[in-house]
């Protein structure tokens, strides 16, 4: 009995302690699909935006400054303004008032002056002719006349650092008769043209001691304008330079803003620039114009 006891005990524990294993499944075939029945994308080709060119930036050297300086500058002949008056309307002039002017106004410009029919001018020739008929034989006529020239520095350019000059520097009266003739027209031709001879070279030996050692230039100044300066700088040179010693006159004719250069014109008495006068107006602080 205890002995079959013995064997149930065994044959319990054993049983407890053995452990159950399952066969493991047999491995899955792959499943097999058709290549026609796949659809294969091709990955799409992303192509990135072409590179900006490279340029190279070519630095331009820094320009040279824009300086200040006197660009053009030229000697000009004085003007002479010739006046003549012989009592007549200036539309209707007498034939020997025309003649003494064309002779006058002819020698002057070969004594190289320039003659001007209106102010401005430096020099001023005035005149006033006196005609009349007088007998004569027959049916000849004659004419005589007269005329009281004076010739004078014009008003402003008489005035040379505030000190008046001598208006009036040559003054003469001519007297001619032009002898018979046939016409009136005739008489005062021959009586101007003998006038005239007289006439002339007065004019031109007096333009000549009245003008003396004056002169007149125009000159152009280019880069006027300067960052530094004030927008008047024109109205500073036409000061600067009449203040100067022996410049009669400077006036600004002409200016160009978008050039931003002007023109002026200077008359001056030379003796007072035994240097040149372009050089003087290098030196004056004021003006900075550079060689």
């Amino acid at each position: 009995m205890k002995k079959m006891l013995i064997v149930s005990l065994l044959a319990a524990a054993f049983a407890g302690c053995v452990t159950q294993y399952n066969e493991p499944a047999p491995p899955q075939q792959p499943r097999t699909i058709p290549a026609e029945s796949v659809k294969i994308e091709t990955p799409r080709q992303i192509v990135p935006p072409p590179a900006a060119p490279q340029v190279r930036k070519v630095v331009p050297p820094p320009a040279a400054p824009q300086v200040r300086k006197v660009a053009t500058w030229a000697e000009k002949p004085l003007r002479v303004l010739v006046s003549l008056d012989d009592g007549q309307p200036a539309e209707k002039p007498t034939t020997y008032k025309r003649t003494i002017q064309t002779n006058l106004e002819g020698g002057l410009a070969r004594s190289g002056y320039r003659v001007v029919y209106a102010k401005p001018a430096e020099i001023l020739v005035y005149g006033t002719l006196r005609a009349r008929k007088v007998n004569a034989r027959g049916t000849r006529v004659a004419w005589t006349g007269e005329a009281d020239m004076e010739i004078t520095r014009a008003p402003e350019v008489n005035v040379v650092n505030g000190q008046k000059m001598l208006d009036v520097v040559a003054k003469r009266r001519f007297d001619a008769k032009s002898g018979d003739a046939r016409t009136d027209d005739d008489a005062q031709k021959i009586l101007g043209d003998r006038l005239a001879g007289s006439l002339t070279g007065f004019a031109q030996d007096g333009v000549r001691k009245v003008g003396g050692a004056m002169r007149c230039c125009s000159l152009t100044v280019a880069n006027a304008w300067q960052p530094q300066d004030a927008p008047g700088y024109p109205t500073l040179f036409t000061q600067r330079v009449s203040a100067m010693p022996g410049v009669h006159a400077c006036t600004i004719i002409a200016t160009d803003n978008a050039a931003r250069c002007f023109s002026a014109e200077v008359v001056y008495d030379s003796a007072a620039y035994p240097d040149g006068f372009i050089n003087r107006l290098y030196l004056d602080p004021e003006l900075r114009i550079v060689r």
